[in-house]
């Protein structure tokens, strides 16, 4: 097997014939947070896992709470993580790496993350991401959604704003996924989901999830979009049944796929989506989704508080992926989820006028 080091196997170097990456438009300059930077910076200089073997969720909660508006409240979020992690794993630059020999190699994390920036540099976030994302989506589920969630945050990031942090961020997030790599369930290839298949041919704005519930239009949502979405709403069902922390990561995996999706071809996004079906598959095998999605009608704003309040990375990535989805689709799954991570269900509607 031929080496693939960061200069003779840069992204460039087993690209497609396609000539462009799918065109994402960025968000206005006004929307670029320099806290976000900052708390980068920050959180690149401490590990990737804590103490207890936990994954650090320090950068893609900080990530997740810009998007949600909480830009102020980064600096003490990044302080926390980067304080309770364990060291910083500085890059090795220039080292020779046989990328599939070293596919879940943590040791060789050093060298993972030198050469996605290397290749970062050489060929631009957009190449790296639409090449690297199909490699490593067979390793979807690796440390429970972590690799993905994470890349996915930082793509969105880097998407607003191409700086210098935001790249070592995307760098970081795609070594650690490398490194910790596991293969999953085996895909079927077809890159359909069961329950929005019909939809996702036809091309409608209703979509039915596997639980025969309809859900309110998805405007400009494309197929494969379209199909990502229908598999987070019927993970939410099968969380709102039961709300535990193995079927949240359900949801917030798939909407990390609904962010890489763009910047994705053809075949990559047939095959993050047929991952994601298997992995599903196999998360809710044998359990049941809730038989009526009952909303308490708590404000988005009282949701997005009681997240950020609660300290908890895991209520803040929910959130904030269940009211994107929210946004897209109208289904109120995705209310009833972030009312269930934060407590604010009819049980708790006393709180709302207190966050």
């Amino acid at each position: 097997m031929t080496a693939a080091g960061p200069g003779a196997g840069t992204a460039r170097g087993t690209r497609s014939a396609r000539a462009t990456s799918p065109a994402v438009a960025p968000s206005p300059a006004a929307a670029i947070s320099t806290e976000l930077d900052e708390a980068f910076e920050r959180m690149a200089s401490a590990g990737f896992e804590l103490p207890n073997g936990f994954v650090n969720h320090g950068a893609m909660a900080c990530e997740a709470l810009d998007a949600l508006g909480f830009e102020g409240e980064l600096e003490e979020w990044a302080r926390r993580f980067a304080r309770i992690a364990g060291p910083a794993v500085m890059p090795k630059l220039g080292a020779s790496l046989d990328w599939r020999e070293s596919l879940g190699d943590y040791k060789a994390l050093p060298e993972w993350i030198g050469h996605f920036e290397r290749a970062i540099a050489d060929d631009g976030w957009a190449e790296v991401v639409e090449v690297w994302v199909p490699r490593l989506v067979p390793g979807m589920a690796t440390a429970l959604f972590h690799g993905v969630i994470r890349v996915g945050h930082a793509v969105r990031a880097i998407q607003t704003a191409d700086t210098s942090a935001r790249r070592e961020e995307l760098a970081l997030a795609l070594g650690y996924w490398a490194a910790r790599y596991r293969p999953g369930q085996l895909a079927s290839g077809t890159g359909q989901v069961a329950s929005g298949a019909d939809q996702v041919a036809s091309g409608t704005d209703e979509f039915t999830s596997g639980t025969g519930e309809v859900a309110s239009g998805f405007g400009e949502v494309d197929g494969v979009q379209h199909a990502v979405l229908a598999a987070a709403a019927d993970a939410a069902r099968y969380y709102l049944a039961s709300p535990n922390i193995y079927f949240l990561h359900g949801v917030t995996g798939a909407m990390a796929i609904e962010l890489l999706a763009p910047h994705l071809s053809g075949p990559g996004q047939a095959a993050a989506l047929a991952h994601l079906q298997a992995e599903h598959s196999a998360m809710y095998s044998g359990a049941r989704p809730v038989a009526e999605v009952r909303v308490a009608g708590a404000p988005r704003q009282a949701l997005a508080t009681a997240a950020e309040a609660s300290g908890d990375p895991h209520e803040v990535k929910l959130v904030e992926a269940a009211l994107r989805a929210l946004d897209m689709t109208g289904d109120p799954v995705f209310a009833a989820a972030s009312e269930t991570v934060t407590g604010l269900t009819a049980k708790g509607a006393e709180r709302w006028s207190t966050v």
